[in-house]
């Protein structure tokens, strides 16, 4: 059974959690970690805490960034200068370990509940889907992919998918774009064996991801994305603008 002083310690990440404005589930998942990495067995099965090695409060600037995404490399260089508690390399890797499970199962019933809105409102015969892949590092062979399939209506992530090249969890050996187009193929998959019906697509102007969708919802129809509909007619115009052009036999200069 916990001691006293774990309990105590649990409390006040819960408090601390909920006056910060955390949901109850990630307050839950907070303190989970924390009390997983700042506990250990004594030879009594009993569980006792480590308050000189590691503490809730030690723990909770790396949980922070790692929640938002960032690298163990970025943690490093910033600690010192912000006088954050020092994390070694192995350290973040066990944390890592530790919180990836409950991350994946927070996330999955997180999506759980933005499919059973969809559901409830009556749109999964006709939902109105958006999709868009992005990369840890950007790059054309980017070792770590990732993937959102979203509500339209709500913005809220329905399925989601990740590929890398490295790790246990090793699931991908090709270049960046062969990994999003194998991510939207994975998601269209899950939504048709769910039920749902994605009556319109807002991707970007690939033509690999178009073909996929038709084969998944040859009715479906594929809108593409403003944001990414402008970068590319900017980049057009990029390359307009770095060349001349000839009108009459005359050389007009397009520099603007």
């Amino acid at each position: 059974m916990p001691t006293e002083a774990h309990t105590s310690v649990i409390q006040e990440v819960m408090t601390f959690a909920k006056d910060a404005g955390f949901t109850p589930e990630l307050a839950n998942l907070i303190s989970e970690v924390v009390s997983t990495e700042s506990i250990s067995w004594s030879a009594s099965d009993s569980l006792r805490i480590h308050e000189s090695k590691c503490s809730w409060r030690k723990h909770y600037p790396v949980l922070s960034f790692m929640v938002s995404g960032h690298l163990h490399c970025e943690y490093d260089r910033l600690s010192g200068l912000l006088g954050l508690p020092p994390c070694c390399k192995s350290q973040w890797g066990r944390i890592t370990k530790k919180l990836e499970e409950t991350v994946t199962d927070l996330a999955e019933w997180s999506c759980g509940q933005v499919r059973s809105e969809i559901v409830n409102r009556g749109d999964s015969k006709r939902w109105m889907a958006s999709f868009d892949g992005f990369y840890l590092t950007r790059g054309h062979y980017s070792n770590n992919s990732s993937a959102t399939l979203h509500d339209y209506v709500s913005g809220k992530v329905a399925w989601f998918a990740h590929r890398t090249k490295r790790g246990s969890g090793h699931n991908w050996c090709g270049t960046s774009a062969g990994a999003e187009t194998d991510m939207l193929d994975d998601l269209l998959g899950k939504a048709k064996d769910a039920g749902f019906v994605i009556g319109e697509l807002v991707c970007d102007k690939d033509t690999s991801s178009n073909a996929t969708f038709c084969r998944h919802f040859p009715e479906g129809m594929v809108t593409y994305c403003s944001n990414h509909t402008t970068k590319n007619f900017h980049k057009a115009l990029e390359k307009v603008k770095r060349h001349n052009c000839e009108v009459n036999g005359k050389t007009i200069c397009t520099e603007f």
